[in-house]
């Protein structure tokens, strides 16, 4: 409480004295208050429980009972009666007769009547020679021969020569590597100046205090193994196979084919052709027509429509309406009230007593009021706000 009453009193002396050398004429004053500290008080409190308490109440409801009541209808009912009408009437009757017709008709009969008649021909006729006949005939025989025919392959044989080669001999080594320090922003103090603003890339003022910094830390070297390369050129004997063509007389035996002509005689059958006449007796049949009558009368049904008079009774039925009163019981509703007692939760809200317990007031704080604020109203209700003081009020 003593640093507080201290913080005030200053507080209020600097801005008596920065009012002062500003040189405004009318100074803000500022009253300081205390509090009295009260003694202890012991406060009980209560808490809020829901009991479920039921409470009696009369229900009526209606229940419906069918009961069984006669009614009279009126019902209509339909009675046939049924009576015969005469009905004359004229209808087209047909009366069949019979009468002859003549349906005779002619036939053409063909009768065949045969006779001989002579044809000269002339026929090729076939005639078998016998005659020989010489026939040449060009004959292949076989000829053997031995011919030398030159034969190549190909042997690979074996050369031996000497290559440079270029070996790599080398080994690891160790080496030194320098990791640069890692980079971290840190909360720094800086004088006030002007620096370039890297979002604008202009120059502005800044002001002295604490800001964000990037740092560098110290570099790290570590040992490393590192493979150091050591070329070195040796001869190295390399066999190849190369190819070589080698040319033999090999013996082959040939067989060759010559042409001879060979002549043989041989008896051949020769056909001739003697052209002959020849007489034919050919039979020719002839058709004469004959023509015949056929007598035909056929009787055929012939008939007329004669008009006659017919009488027909026709039954016809009407149906003659009759009233007639008939009781039918029939099935009423009927509403009964019924009266119940029954059991109705209800929610009741109580405050029951909780364990005691003791509070202390605070102790005294000193009130610091200005009498006129009209300089700093932003930063008055931001003391105000941390000390925990009601709102201030102007002196006129």
């Amino acid at each position: 409480m003593r640093l507080i009453f201290c913080v005030c009193l200053i507080f209020s002396f600097s801005t008596v004295a920065s009012a002062q050398c500003c040189g405004v004429a009318e100074t803000p004053v500022r009253q300081v208050k205390y509090l009295p500290v009260s003694p202890p008080i012991e406060v009980t409190s209560y808490k809020k429980e829901v009991e479920t308490q039921y409470r009696e109440e009369q229900v009526t409801t209606y229940k419906t009972i069918w009961e069984t009541v006669p009614q009279t209808t009126r019902v209509a009912r339909q009675v046939p009666e049924t009576s015969v009408v005469q009905e004359k009437y004229r209808v087209l009757k047909p009366v069949w007769r019979t009468e002859y017709r003549d349906e005779s008709y002619e036939i053409t009969r063909y009768v065949p009547e045969t006779s001989e008649r002579e044809e000269r021909v002339i026929v090729s006729r076939p005639v078998l020679e016998m005659e020989h006949r010489e026939i040449t005939e060009t004959v292949r025989k076989p000829v053997q021969q031995t011919v030398f025919q030159e034969k190549r392959y190909t042997v690979q044989r074996p050369v031996t020569t000497y290559e440079n080669r270029t070996v790599d001999k080398g080994g690891y080594v160790d080496s030194v590597k320098t990791e640069p320090g890692k980079t971290y922003n840190r909360l720094t103090w800086q004088s006030g100046g002007t620096h370039l603003d890297p979002a604008t890339g202009q120059q502005r003022y800044r002001l002295p205090g604490l800001y964000w910094t990037p740092l560098t830390g110290e570099p790290k070297q570590t040992v490393e193994k590192v493979y150091k390369p050591n070329l070195v050129t040796e001869q190295v004997p390399v066999t190849t196979f190369k190819p070589e063509t080698i040319i033999e007389q090999v013996p082959v035996n040939i067989t060759t084919y010559q042409d001879e002509q060979v002549t043989r005689v041989e008896p051949v059958k020769v056909q001739r052709v003697i052209q002959e006449e020849v007489v034919k007796k050919i039979p020719v049949t002839t058709y004469k027509p004959v023509v015949e009558r056929v007598e035909k009368i056929v009787p055929v049904q012939v008939y007329r429509m004669e008009e006659q008079e017919v009488i027909r009774e026709i039954p016809r039925t009407t149906y003659k309406t009759i009233f007639e009163d008939q009781v039918q019981e029939i099935q009423v509703p009927r509403q009964v009230k019924e009266t119940q007692v029954v059991q109705k939760p209800v929610q009741v809200e109580c405050w029951v007593p909780s364990t005691p317990t003791t509070t202390t007031t605070q102790a005294s704080k000193p009130l610091v009021r200005p009498l006129s604020d009209e300089t700093e109203p932003t930063k008055t209700l931001e003391i105000e706000d941390e000390l925990g003081l009601p709102p201030l009020r102007k002196n006129n």
